[in-house]
């Protein structure tokens, strides 16, 4: 039996609302970027500073039995935040991956 492969990615979204002039301005559409995430079976969390009015992080992340599978998981929530009101800022992509004996 072969090894099993494990492969992670996240996604880490620097993202601005240049409209926003409170924190209750920006939380509509964040929760439904949140959301269409989630409902991708995605893990989401919001990172860095949380009282930033105008500018906030994301980290989003997939897991795959395959590089090829995960890359096109990320890719599709790629398109899921470009598709919002947010300017994105910046955005990165960090993938890792982990073999295991398959004895075990």
């Amino acid at each position: 039996m072969d090894d099993v492969r494990v492969y992670t990615g996240t996604l880490i979204a620097d993202l601005v609302m240049s409209s926003a002039r409170s924190l209750k301005d920006r939380r509509g559409p964040q929760r439904a970027l949140l959301q269409r995430l989630r409902n991708g079976d995605f893990n989401v969390a919001q990172v860095g500073p949380a009282d930033l009015v105008q500018r906030w992080f994301l980290a989003v992340t997939a897991v795959s039995g395959g590089q090829t599978q995960l890359n096109e998981l990320l890719d599709s929530a790629e398109r899921t935040i470009f598709a919002t009101e947010f300017e994105v800022v910046d955005l990165r992509r960090v993938l890792t991956s982990e073999t295991y004996p398959s004895s075990l």
